[in-house]
């Protein structure tokens, strides 16, 4: 979608197709934390936001 501060409606009709399981964000392999960890630092709340946040 582009720009991203717009909502298009073909990526929007797709939204039931989104995993929404609660536990999403958490790592599925066993070292999936820890190269997350190495790629964005530490995660904020519990999620690895890839950019700097403050």
């Amino acid at each position: 979608m582009t720009p991203q501060n717009r909502t298009d409606s073909a990526e929007a009709a797709l939204m039931d197709e989104v995993d929404i399981s609660p536990g999403v964000h958490q790592a599925t392999e066993a070292d999936e934390e820890e190269v997350l960890g190495e790629l964005y630092g530490e995660p904020d709340d519990g999620y690895f936001r890839g950019e700097e946040s403050g």
